[in-house]
């Protein structure tokens, strides 16, 4: 079995956003997203609007959940756990 993460990005508005990290389309977490306005070949991730985008990668955001601080290991562990649970069960 293969396992994926993806990020997945939703916008509020053009300055706010957040971004959800899944595990094979389940939903691990999701993050504030961080939107500022973007000058002419800066890097951006997920959608622009305007002058507007984010500037966390989708592997930094991957990052913080399979490295999280102290205070959300536990937190991120138990919730990988069950997505991996309800991954591999018998069909």
């Amino acid at each position: 079995m293969q396992y994926t993460f993806t990020v997945e990005r939703n916008r509020q508005s053009v300055t706010q956003g957040t971004a959800t990290v899944c595990l094979n389309n389940n939903e691990i977490v999701t993050f504030g997203d961080t939107i500022e306005m973007i000058s002419p070949g800066h890097k951006i991730y997920g959608e622009q609007i305007g002058n507007y985008a984010s500037v966390i990668s989708d592997k930094d955001f991957i990052q913080a959940v399979l490295c999280p601080h102290d205070v959300n290991q536990e937190k991120f562990t138990n919730k990988i756990k069950k997505v991996l649970e309800k991954i591999n069960e018998p069909d």
